[in-house]
């Protein structure tokens, strides 16, 4: 049985307590995706769609998952309910404060293949600072300086190091662009998040 990727979709936003409007709200990005149970049998229709409905605290953090309509799984909704809660969001911002927020959102499960990599990372807080380390690698500056240097990611200890890593757990615009680094190549700077991040195909 292949794992399930859940590939989400932004319907709308609801339940905000602490936002009477939408003006100056910026909504929460999907930085990490903790992978989904494998379904515990054949889906009789392709594609699943289930609606969720996600507390997403001040930090990112998810903390409440409801599942709106069910998979037909009871056993699967309460597994991925929980996977879920370990998905982690850039914080939803209204005039430029952290703020919690409810989301509501269409997920479409599919089937999908692991895809591992050997990846390492260099994490920024600012634009400007990853531009200046991207411009340093390319001009020949050896990957683990530039983490030691800029890095404020937990990898900074490994010297970037994420080790194997299933690139399912990226968002799809940053998971496109992993599959297509060769040996040894690094990307350009990517939004992740609130932050911005170099990856580096480490050679195995």
């Amino acid at each position: 049985m292949k794992p399930l990727v859940l590939c989400l979709s932004l319907i709308f936003f609801s339940d905000c307590s602490s936002i009477q409007q939408t003006n100056g709200l910026t909504l929460p990005e999907l930085v990490y995706q903790y992978p989904l149970p494998a379904f515990p049998k054949p889906l009789t229709s392709s594609p699943l769609r289930i609606d969720l409905k996600i507390f997403i605290s001040e930090n990112g953090s998810v903390r409440e998952v409801e599942l709106m309509n069910s998979s037909g799984s009871l056993s699967w909704d309460s597994s991925a309910t929980n996977a879920i809660r370990q998905w982690k969001y850039s914080p939803a911002r209204y005039e430029d404060k952290p703020v919690s927020i409810w989301l509501r959102q269409t997920a479409i499960v599919k089937f999908s293949d692991p895809l591992y990599l050997l990846l390492g990372e260099i994490i920024f807080n600012s634009e400007e600072e990853a531009d200046s380390a991207f411009t340093l690698l390319e001009a020949g500056a050896d990957f683990s300086e530039i983490v030691r240097k800029y890095s404020v990611g937990s990898s900074r200890s490994n010297s970037g190091s994420l080790g194997t890593v299933n690139v399912q757990i990226f968002p799809e615009q940053i998971k496109k662009i992993l599959l297509k680094l060769k040996n040894g190549d690094h990307t350009a700077p990517l939004k992740h998040g609130e932050q911005f991040a170099i990856f580096k195909r480490l050679k195995e």
